[in-house]
């Protein structure tokens, strides 16, 4: 019986760093889904900003080459209507520039926030790891107590433990005032 319970403890501890290894690997996975998410996000946003930004150098080349002949074939009264797709351009260019600054900006929030997360999942999954570990410490140190108590025939008595003294076994302790239990009797 004392060798199923030892047993029964040893599973236990076996089936608990099973489960730790296991979330351990779950959390590495979501880590790893997590990066390339935001590294396809990342990339797809810069692919975004050079696409704008041929764009707007194909729309303001063209703009500009048109301007030019307009102007060349009626200088006077195109220079007022020159001056208002100028402006009007300008206008785009600087609605767009904001646009393009909301993107940097709400890209380098979603990657403070994407690095916060992962470092407060991190440090929980330290935490309850360290946990884990410690408690997997003080069972593997109480199993030579527990070894040694199956192995002596001794009883709780209370809040004591009572033992059928061994007249002929060990002496322990700094003045020799302990003795060794008899051998439990297996029955």
């Amino acid at each position: 019986m004392e060798n199923g319970s030892l047993e029964s403890i040893r599973t236990e501890l076996r089936e608990a760093a099973k489960a730790l290894m296991l979330l351990r690997s779950e959390m590495t996975q979501r880590e790893t889904r997590m990066s390339a998410s935001f590294n396809q996000q990342v990339q797809s946003l810069q692919q975004e900003v050079s696409r704008f930004r041929r764009d707007i150098a194909g729309i303001v080349g063209s703009a500009s080459t048109q301007i030019a002949q307009e102007a060349k074939d009626a200088v006077a009264p195109v220079a007022a209507q020159y001056d208002r797709a100028v402006s009007a351009t300008s206008a785009q260019l600087q609605g767009a520039n904001k646009t393009v600054w909301m993107w940097f900006g709400a890209a380098g929030t979603i990657l403070l926030l994407v690095l916060l997360v992962g470092r407060a999942v991190l440090g929980y999954c330290r935490r309850e790891l360290v946990a884990v570990k410690d408690e997997l410490g003080r069972y593997e140190n109480a199993i030579p107590v527990l070894q040694a108590y199956y192995a002596s025939d001794a009883a709780i008595c209370g809040e004591r433990v009572c033992v059928n003294v061994d007249p002929n076994g060990q002496r322990a302790g700094d003045k020799q005032q302990y003795r060794q239990a008899k051998p439990r009797s297996r029955k």
